[in-house]
């Protein structure tokens, strides 16, 4: 009986590390290569503000090689810009931050400064996996 025990409460120690959340973006100013995180979350941003991008795809690899980055204004489907990022099948999160010597702002994401609500997507094909809104104010 202690083993029958013993072999549940291991099973279910194993499935809980296996549990998926649903895929999420994440944008903010600092990104902590250490902990492979965004921090300094926010959704809002002036157009010369330093802007990371984060996917976490809820603890799923990526069954593709590469997923795009695709930026809305409101809630029009007209695509402002899109990027494509290479992601390995072994990841779960991809990150747009651009190199440390010159980090990515507001302005370059977007492609423009005018104030207003945004909408940051990734998609693979026509699937869109996760987006967040932003806001650009002046």
């Amino acid at each position: 009986m202690r083993y029958f025990i013993f072999i549940a409460l291991f099973a279910v120690l194993i499935g809980c590390d296996a549990i998926e959340s649903e895929p999420k973006v994440v944008l903010g100013h600092e990104y902590n290569a250490t902990a492979k995180v965004v921090a300094d979350t926010t959704s809002q941003f002036k157009a010369n503000d330093v802007i990371v991008i984060q996917l976490d795809n809820g603890n799923k690899k990526f069954k593709s090689v590469e997923i795009e980055l695709r930026v809305y204004q409101g809630e029009s489907d007209r695509i402002l810009f899109k990027r494509s990022q290479p992601v390995k099948n072994t990841d779960v999160k991809a990150v747009l931050k651009g190199p440390d010597s010159k980090p990515l702002t507001a302005r370059e994401i977007l492609r423009t400064s005018t104030p207003g609500t945004y909408r940051i997507a990734f998609a693979v094909g026509d699937s869109i996996i996760a987006e967040k809104k932003m806001e650009l104010v002046k």
